[in-house]
């Protein structure tokens, strides 16, 4: 408000003899920073509204991102149960062998046929593991690797190198190169 009361001022100057003189100069000064006033407020429009629309495509990609998320998780999740559940196709049968072997030992007083039904069952086991490209972990008398083995106890033992797989808790598997369960073991001092 001051500035514009001051270019008015300058516009109209009295002269000596009490005369008004109008200033032409300064209406066209005025007439340039009106002009360059709304050039910028347009050129400010124009920045605010692409910011607007910059922050408004922002928001839609993050929501794009976290919709994509969400799917990637739901066909994974989907994935994995149709693996399980080929997996778990296979083993059916030996769920089935040991219910029937339970229930002939339970017919049978001689345990010989149990231990019989128990070894067969073992073997369809091993093989759907062998199947599935499951393969134990050789871990007695190797040297301990803790990539696969998971020490237990460190025993000291004469006669053996220090860092060697004494005695076997728990076997480990492996599936191709990546390990499914470490051995569990014991290992010499």
């Amino acid at each position: 408000m001051k500035d514009i009361a001051k270019s008015k001022e300058e516009e109209i100057k009295v002269s000596n003899n009490g005369n008004k003189k109008i200033n032409k100069n300064s209406s066209k000064k005025e007439d340039k920073s009106t002009s360059k006033v709304k050039k910028l407020e347009k050129e400010i429009a124009a920045l605010r509204a692409e910011v607007e629309r910059l922050n408004d495509a922002n928001l839609r990609r993050a929501a794009e991102f976290e919709n994509y998320k969400k799917r990637k998780e739901r066909e994974t999740e989907e994935f994995w149960k149709l693996a399980n559940a080929g997996l778990i196709k296979k083993l059916l049968p030996i769920a089935d062998d040991f219910e029937r072997t339970l229930q002939a030992a339970g017919k049978d007083e001689n345990c010989e046929s149990l231990l019989q039904g128990v070894e067969l069952v073992y073997k369809a086991l091993r093989s759907v593991f062998a199947e599935e490209g499951v393969v134990e972990i050789d871990a007695l008398n190797q040297p301990f690797d803790p990539e696969i083995h998971e020490a237990l106890l460190q025993v000291e033992k004469e006669g053996v190198d220090s860092n060697i797989v004494l005695d076997q808790h728990q076997k480990g598997y492996m599936m191709g190169d990546s390990l499914i369960r470490p051995a569990q073991v014991v290992v010499s001092k």
